[in-house]
């Protein structure tokens, strides 16, 4: 069976500056050429400023100082698989700034093979481990089988699993962010500025996480006392942004005047969907961003929505567990850890209505119990 190429990014390689898109602010993406097997270039969009306008605060370190986590890491060798390509602007471009920052800031190797199907997961991940990577981060909730039957296969590899929630793998570690607390600051704010009483969530595909995500919105429109729906719908995919175009405009034609967008590199498909709409005439029509804040692909209705720092999550998790000795388990970040956090509105909804989601992410931040109907899942 052919595999996949395994694609190493050395600290070494060139690094070339281009212009990105034309939507785009007027930043230099950083550009890696892969230089094993497979020459070609892989440009990840560049990140718009990030303004939190929240206090959050930062990882919780455990006594794991960066120093003392270096002296363990440098020189260790990390593999990524990631389920989409590290251009897509979401989930995977996440993914990838977290092992680049893994990189300078710890002195590890990385590689990384990208949109790797689930049936071919596990034996790149074998490959990795023969070709004597100490490493493996699966990055996504559809590896949950692989990365466990790989990672008691090699007991001497370190494997990681963002997604995931097996946690009785001495050397397999899993991490989500908890779910719930976007759901819920998301879902309060769609409620508020809908005027139609419809909104419409779009994602790549169901799961758990996203399941307890949607339960948690409808919660918060509950407790604004509110008639609004809140509607789903699945693409089947992570990176189909015409069909993701074709379910914003039929949720668009059926009276949604809000969009959340959770389909990665899908979520160009939607907003291009509710540009069209707004450009018909459809002024009062809100995009909603997920996992990275888009503003910039749409900045007259495009919010930053809600953000999953995988940065932080993936950095938490190799410092201040794996780097500190602690064994394989199932570990969660959110709010608390600074690893989730609302994006900007740029001024695209009512003071009054910034004003509440802000107040109450910052009573909640200080005391859970402000918030009593969000329940949050740290076992998914």
């Amino acid at each position: 069976m052919k595999h996949r190429s395994v694609v190493a990014l050395v600290s070494m390689l060139a690094v070339l500056v281009f212009a990105f898109t034309a939507c785009a602010p007027a930043a230099t993406p950083e550009v890696i050429e892969k230089t094993v097997v497979v020459e070609e270039t892989v440009m990840v969009e560049s990140e718009p400023e990030t303004i939190v306008v929240t206090a959050t605060p930062g990882p919780q370190t455990g006594g794991m100082s960066d120093a003392d986590a270096t002296a363990v890491l440098k020189g260790k060798k990390l593999a990524g698989i990631l389920s989409g390509p590290v251009n897509d602007a979401g989930w995977n471009t996440n993914a990838y700034l977290a092992m680049v920052n893994l990189r300078d800031k710890f002195g590890m190797e990385i590689a990384y093979t990208e949109s790797t199907k689930v049936e071919d997961a596990a034996q790149v991940m074998r490959d990795y481990a023969e070709a004597g990577y100490d490493m493996i981060l699966a990055h996504g909730y559809e590896y949950a089988d692989q990365i466990k039957e790989v990672a008691l296969e090699y007991p001497d590899v370190t494997f990681i699993q963002t997604n995931g929630a097996e946690g009785e793998v001495a050397n397999l570690y899993t991490i989500t962010f908890s779910a719930g607390e976007g759901g819920y600051f998301i879902g309060r704010l769609a409620c508020e500025i809908t005027k139609t009483g419809k909104v419409t969530l779009i994602a790549g595909e169901s799961f758990p996480i996203n399941d307890h995500h949607l339960l948690m919105m409808k919660q918060a429109c509950t407790d604004l006392e509110s008639d609004a729906e809140i509607n789903d719908v699945y693409v089947g995919s992570w990176v189909d942004p015409a069909k993701t175009k074709e379910l914003a405009k039929a949720a668009i034609e059926q009276g949604s005047d809000v969009l959340i967008l959770n389909a990665d590199s899908g979520d160009t498909g939607g907003i291009e969907a509710a540009k069209e709409a707004r450009e018909a005439g459809n002024t009062d029509l809100r995009v909603i961003s997920w996992v990275k804040d888009k503003n910039h692909l749409g900045p007259d209705f495009v919010l930053g929505g809600w953000a999953e720092d995988v940065t932080k999550e993936v950095e938490y998790l190799m410092r201040d567990v794996i780097a500190a000795g602690q064994p394989g388990g199932h570990f969660s970040v959110g709010l608390a850890e600074g690893a989730v956090y609302m994006n900007p509105f740029y001024g695209l909804v009512p003071a009054e209505v910034e004003n509440d989601i802000v107040s109450l992410e910052k009573a909640y931040i200080e005391d859970p119990a402000a918030v009593p109907n969000l329940v949050v899942r740290k076992d998914l």
